[in-house]
């Protein structure tokens, strides 16, 4: 997953795999790991988790021509099988059941996660993202619509601050930039579920535009995305269409 950055780099296809194992305090905890099946095995050279490369050559072999981000989190089970799909964000029911058929055709060829050598159960989460590569990848759109949010925001500050402008004139024009930068990052959101530069600056516009109860909602989102534990049960996929 990406980690902390204002403008995070766009990538082409991604699969970050995470630390598989946290250590907290005196508790070892193991993150489940996809093992393959019989007709199928991961390449050791790519540098992909298994689950990645399994969802990229099965997904590819299918007619799914929606563009956008799937994001399912799931339950691996402390038996190595799978279930509790919950879509967290859709593209289209055809395209949302092919990510979670995919899913469910890898139920119980998983090492279950564990905690201090015992089996447990644990949740999981797989993001898709489907792109025209004529239009760039979903990575490279969002961080488009990230950097002119942050751009407005800036002009929104430097409106507030202006000693040429009327107080009310002032005020106008920084709410219009703050309500543009808003537009903005939910379509960052759209296209980089999860991402904590965006939720860092949607954070940052509600400050601005005094909305203390979602600046705090944002903060704590952020706070829960920057977390090592949530992020090392993220996946991330591009999938060219």
């Amino acid at each position: 997953m990406k980690r902390i950055s204002l403008l995070t780099t766009a990538l082409i296809v991604a699969c970050v795999s995470f630390a598989q194992m946290t250590r907290l305090s005196e508790t070892v905890v193991e993150s489940p790991k996809f093992n393959g099946n019989s007709q199928w095995n991961a390449d050791e050279k790519l540098d992909a988790t298994p689950i990645c490369q399994y969802l990229q050559s099965d997904i590819n072999n299918k007619a799914i021509y929606d563009e956008g981000v799937v994001s399912v989190l799931f339950t691996v089970n402390s038996d190595g099988t799978l279930s509790n799909y919950i879509i967290e964000n859709s593209i289209s029911t055809t395209t949302d059941k092919a990510v979670v058929a995919c899913l469910a055709s890898t139920s119980g060829n998983w090492s279950p996660g564990k905690v201090n050598g015992a089996p447990a159960e644990m949740q999981r989460k797989i993001i898709v993202s489907f792109y025209d590569p004529e239009k760039g990848t979903l990575d490279e759109q969002g961080n488009a619509s990230l950097q002119l949010a942050v751009k407005k925001y800036h002009a929104a500050v430097e409106f507030r601050n202006s000693l040429t402008l009327s107080e009310k004139k002032s005020e106008e024009k920084a709410n219009n930039r703050l309500k543009w930068a808003t537009s903005l990052l939910a379509d960052a959101e759209r296209f980089l579920p999860a991402e904590p530069s965006v939720v860092f600056w949607q954070a940052a516009v509600y400050e601005q535009s005094g909305n203390e109860m979602m600046k705090n909602n944002k903060l704590n989102e952020f706070n829960t995305l920057i977390d090592p534990t949530y992020q090392a049960q993220i996946e991330l996929v591009g999938i060219a269409l």
